[in-house]
């Protein structure tokens, strides 16, 4: 599979152009970030706290805080470089690795953070039915549609936890570097548009639905999905009409603070004994085990997954060479059968199943997207 000659992502990444040198039109197109910096976050929430009356007396911010390593560094450098007053929420979808359970609750015991769990049952009541309606007749732009039910719960749940105990800002850890847009244009009846737009994407979904009906035919699933579907794939729509007495949300790394990965990593490893998920071979998309049976789906579909993506991010921002990108997605690329099945085996699910209908339909090679 031909990948860019500037970055890693491959020939058939959704909408990729790739010019006469083989470069793709993302790396043509890159300009290095700007940031503010710590301090100007830290004012941004102080400045915007003073505005705002009957608010909690203990806390300046809610994190939400998933245990990755993205979550466990912003609650050091909240709590620790900006001394903030920050609390740590944590929803439970039920597929949480026992690695990332420990990075939890080791971190606010060493930040002495308080901690909130609160349990969110719904992608647990979706997720078989999803994957039985993969297995079915499966598809990569259904891939994204197994988290359904969690969204939901990230989104929402958190809101609903601010404005209830009146915390007005929402802090969470989202990072430009780990973002690609293929999971938006995959579903997209032509995923090579130039456009993405939210008619263009409900249109892509129903197709989807008129290939494989069993994906409505469970009443709670087919109400998540239709909540969550705009959420997941085009999120703009609800920034938009978010009320005005939701909390305010601030992901510090896309303005405020760089994403520098061996920063980060050395951090949270050095100061919070944090440790990696064995199943995940990466420091990243370890800490829910739906997130790895995506990215073994992905990585058989078309050949790449979101560590594709990632990496050829950190290529450009100049933290690694594209020979180290090459080295390491080698070595991280791939989820094994082995962490698949133990999935499977918990929804008492047979991955056989799913490994004759992924071969069987043509997938045991990637896919080039027409």
């Amino acid at each position: 599979m031909k990948r860019c000659a500037k970055c890693i992502l491959p020939e058939n990444y959704p909408g990729i152009i790739l010019d006469e040198g083989g470069i793709c039109d993302r790396c043509v197109a890159y300009k290095e970030r700007k940031y503010l910096g710590g301090e100007a976050l830290k004012e941004k929430i102080e400045s915007f706290l003073r505005t705002k009356k009957d608010i909690n007396d203990n806390y300046d911010c809610v994190l939400a805080f998933s245990g990755g390593r993205d979550s466990t560094y912003l609650l050091y450098y909240l709590a620790k470089v900006l001394n903030l007053r920050v609390l740590a929420y944590t929803i439970d979808n039920g597929f949480i690795p026992k690695e990332t359970t420990f990075n939890i609750k080791n971190t606010v015991d060493i930040l002495a953070v308080k901690l909130v769990i609160e349990k969110n049952e719904r992608l647990e009541k979706c997720i078989r039915h999803h994957i039985l309606s993969f297995v079915h007749r499966p598809s990569g732009p259904t891939i994204e549609l197994l988290c359904t039910g969690c969204r939901v719960g990230l989104m929402t749940m958190v809101t609903a936890f601010a404005r209830k105990n009146r915390i007005p800002v929402i802090i969470s850890g989202g990072n430009p570097l780990e973002c690609g847009g293929h999971k938006q244009r995959i579903m997209l009846l032509n995923p090579n548009s130039r456009n993405i737009s939210l008619i263009s994407l409900i249109l892509g979904y129903l197709f989807q639905v008129i290939r494989n009906p069993r994906w409505i035919l469970n009443y709670d699933c087919v109400v998540a999905q239709i909540q969550e579907y705009p959420r997941l794939f085009y999120p703009k729509v609800f920034l938009r009409n978010s009320r005005t007495r939701d909390p305010i949300k601030i992901a510090p790394f896309y303005s405020y603070i760089r994403w520098d990965e061996k920063v980060l990593v050395s951090t949270i490893k050095d100061k919070l004994n944090w440790r990696e998920t064995p199943d995940a071979k990466s420091t990243w998309r370890g800490d829910c085990g739906i997130a790895l049976l995506k990215l073994y789906l992905w990585k058989t579909i078309f050949g790449f997954s979101d560590r594709d993506v990632g990496l050829s991010h950190l290529i450009r921002d100049g933290q690694i060479s594209r020979e180290e990108a090459l080295e390491r997605i080698e070595k991280e690329g791939n989820v094994s059968e082995e962490v698949v099945k133990a999935i499977l085996d918990k929804l008492g699910l047979e991955f056989s199943a799913l490994k004759v209908v992924l071969e069987t339909s043509g997938f045991s090679d990637s896919q080039k997207i027409e």
